[in-house]
């Protein structure tokens, strides 16, 4: 009986130890979570990938005048913004040939026999297939190659599993001249066969092919990489069975939530209202959580999705790798001599960033807790990886960057020196069906149960980025895409993250009032697995509140920081009460976000949504005034070193002006004394000669009519090859007008005004001799 007795006393001490700890945790993370704790301490299970992310960040934000972010209401259908959106017809894939090979239990290719009969009139001799790999080993490394295998040959029409590699490149023949001697298959070994380096550096539209070819497609395939998700060993039962059996039965069956971004290029808040209306209503009839208050904290993919994704500035991966020869690229540079004003041209290397393999990538986190991961981008030279340089080793378990090389490079696709194709197909099916049916197939792969979490990104170019009416076009298909996942169960236990990464800056659009703000508020949701509501109804709340709060990529880096940290804590699992602690300016959205302004949100002055300006009438002097300062700053601060390479600007004219009285005037130091700014103004101008659009905010005082320019100027046109002179400064770029350009462009007008005249003064002569 004694010994019963202390048992029980036992367990009730265990019981009411555990209700005292339990009780200590949720006071501190609910009632004492405040923005300055939240900074406070590192966590070190995260700062493995966080560290030094704060350096320098004071410096780069500067306070504005209100504690308070106010964003204007706008409608998506505003007169002054429909009549610059142009929504073209969808453009329709030719559906005169089909697939040649088709895949079964996503490892085995199958020759289609009926699209042999029906498009090719049985014409088909034989299939072989190549498998694609990724090539680290380029000499100038810049993720730009891949590998092909010899040739296999495709017998009785199928292949066994294919299991050592993600992507295979098949090709079809109408005769055996190539690849055969005799009736024997011999690939690359066959006397008559052209050669091709089996490790091909990037392949280009003139790689030679053997004679006869009539299809060539790329196929992903996919399969389980890792093993089997063990819950014992998550929830650490083999070391704590005492403390298992005091959890209710719900924590046993838990399982770790996957975390699927589906990231649409160049696409705002309210250009997803405008043009994914179906898809939106769907997704909220689901739950979905959308936050239009959400801002950028940097100007393109790269500068986002760095934040976002390692949460750090991108400045820090910017620093050029001075130690490595692969990152050294040879440029050409025109130079001017001081004393005979001669050009002269020197070569000169430049040292590219690179490579990101031992930066904090969050999804490798994920991966060392037997996550599968991937990451997906479709465009070659826009890819936030490869432009700067990215992964020497495979960053994920799926990384499809050797798939979209070498699919660009195929006969079925037509083929298009730059992004955002005029004709957007792969053999019959427009690009974004490739990255949906993907994905898709990876989830049924993964997701048939709950023992395979994921991670992974899948972001589009081709449908948003350059063409923004584009995105209209596929609007029912994501519908549908979303709506076949959630019919098939396969985010039952997802958590989706769908967004894009910054506004549209270079359509008619940006010209706009509204487009100056829409540039900044990228559009972003989440969507969390039902059973989220009953289990965490406090973190859902806050979420919804958030909705209306001022956020930015920070805090959806601190949120992914958060999630990792349930699944680090499984026997907590709860995500306001596991051990998550901001390391960057940002909040999880799980937690209460206060109301607050850029500055504290961690977003750069010139990226700031947050303004109370009113439009101003342009033919003001002190707006002309304005802009001539504009272009000042441009000419003798911004190109000061390459004037040799770049014209002088001159205004053309000014397009739009608005004005902010500042509440609190804006001190800025100078080096005479302070001075009191009483007026931001944002201006809208054109230059000549180079047709560049710039956006500039300035800071102007009332009595003394000093000006000081307040945040960066941001150019909102395209700029092409214009710039191309110049090589050591990229940020330079969007303001140079380079002189070589001009040159060449007066000299190709004065060819073809020449050739004209000679065309014409020869016929004139030809017809006078006959005439004689």
């Amino acid at each position: 009986m004694p010994n019963r007795f202390r048992k029980r006393s036992h367990i009730l001490y265990i019981l009411v130890t555990l209700n005292i700890i339990f009780f200590l945790v949720v006071y501190r993370r609910l009632i004492l979570i405040t923005s300055s704790s939240v900074i406070s301490s590192v966590d070190l299970s995260i700062a493995s990938f966080n560290e030094n992310n704060l350096d320098g960040q004071n410096d780069l934000y500067s306070s504005l005048s209100s504690s308070i972010c106010y964003i204007p209401t706008f409608d998506p259908w505003d007169q002054t913004v429909a009549k610059t959106i142009r929504i073209k017809p969808i453009y329709r894939c030719p559906m005169n040939k089909q697939s040649l090979i088709n895949i079964i239990d996503n490892t085995q290719l199958v020759f289609n026999q009926t699209v042999n009969e029906t498009f090719y009139s049985s014409s088909i001799t034989h299939c072989v297939y190549l498998k694609v790999g990724r090539n680290s080993e380029e000499k100038f490394f810049r993720d730009w190659s891949y590998t092909l295998s010899e040739p296999i040959l495709i017998v009785n029409g199928r292949t066994d599993s294919i299991t050592d590699v993600d992507f295979v490149l098949t090709r079809c023949y109408n005769d055996r001249q190539g690849y055969f001697n005799g009736t024997e298959f011999c690939g690359y070994k066959c006397l008559n066969t052209i050669k091709i380096n089996p490790v091909d550096k990037k392949a280009s539209p003139t790689t030679p092919k053997s004679p006869g070819l009539v299809y060539e497609y790329i196929h992903p395939l996919i399969r389980l990489k890792k093993p089997r998700f063990s819950r014992d060993v998550w929830l650490n039962k083999e070391n704590s069975n005492w403390i298992s059996k005091l959890l209710p039965s719900s924590l046993s069956n838990r399982s770790p939530p996957s975390v699927i971004m589906v990231i649409l290029d160049a696409v705002s808040d309210l250009q997803a209202r405008r043009a994914l209306p179906q898809t939106l209503s769907y997704l909220k009839s689901q739950g979905l959580f959308t936050f239009q208050r959400h801002a950028i904290v940097g100007d393109g993919t790269f500068e986002n999705i760095v934040p976002m994704l390692f949460g750090q500035p991108s400045t820090n991966y910017q620093k050029p790798n001075m130690n490595d020869s692969r990152y050294e690229f040879p440029r050409t540079e025109i130079k001017v001599d001081k004393k005979t004003k001669k050009r002269y041209q020197i070569k000169k290397i430049v040292h590219y960033p690179g490579p990101y393999d031992d930066y904090p990538f969050i999804l490798k986190n994920f991966s060392k807790l037997n996550y599968t991961t991937f990451f997906s981008e479709e465009w070659r030279e826009s890819a936030f990886y490869n432009l700067k340089n990215g992964f020497r080793q495979q960053p994920t378990d799926f990384y499809l960057r050797p798939y979209w090389l070498a699919l660009y490079e195929t006969m079925s696709y037509n083929k298009y020196g730059g992004n955002s194709n005029p004709k957007p197909c792969y053999l019959n099916k427009l690009l974004h069906f490739l990255s949906l049916d993907w994905l898709e197939r990876f989830l049924t792969v993964h997701h048939k149960t709950p023992d395979y979490p994921t991670f992974g990104i899948m972001k589009m170019n081709e449908m948003s980025h350059d063409y923004l009416e584009r995105l209209f076009w596929i609007d029912y298909d994501l519908k549908n895409f979303f709506e076949n996942l959630f019919q098939k169960n396969l985010l039952n236990n997802t958590i989706l993250i769908f967004c894009g990464d910054h506004g549209h800056r270079q359509h008619r659009l940006r010209q706009t009032r509204i487009g100056s703000f829409e540039v900044k508020l990228p559009f972003f949701s989440m969507l969390f697995p039902q059973s989220y509501k009953q289990q965490f109804p406090q973190a859902m709340k806050n979420l919804k509140n958030n909705e209306q709060m001022l956020t930015s990529w920070w805090d959806v880096y601190e949120t992914l920081a958060n999630i990792l940290k349930m699944v680090e804590e499984p026997n907590i699992f709860d995500p306001l009460l596991v051990n998550w602690r901001s390391t960057t300016t940002g909040i999880s959205l799980f937690h209460p976000i206060p109301e607050r302004n850029c500055s504290s949100a961690g977003i750069p002055e010139k990226y700031c949504p947050c303004s109370r300006s009113t439009p101003l009438d342009i033919t003001l002097p002190v707006i002309k005034e304005l802009a001539l300062a504009s272009i000042d700053h441009i000419t003798n601060v911004k190109l000061k070193s390459h004037m040799h390479l770049c014209l002088p600007l001159e205004l053309k004219t000014i397009i739009r002006a608005e004005v902010e009285k500042l509440v609190i005037p804006k001190i800025v130091n100078n080096k005479t004394a302070a001075v009191n700014f009483t007026h931001s103004y944002t201006v809208l101008f054109e230059v000549s000669p180079s047709g560049g659009i710039f956006e500039s905010r300035l800071l102007y005082h009332e009595q003394t009519k000093k000006i000081q320019l307040h945040s960066d100027i941001l150019r909102v046109n395209l700029y092409g090859q214009t710039s191309a002179c110049i090589q050591d400064k990229y940020e330079l770029r969007s303001f140079c007008y380079c002189i070589s350009y001009h040159q060449k462009l007066k000299n190709n007008q004065s060819s073809s005004i020449t050739v004209q005249y000679a065309s014409n003064t020869t016929v004139i002569n030809s017809t006078t001799t006959i005439k004689n």
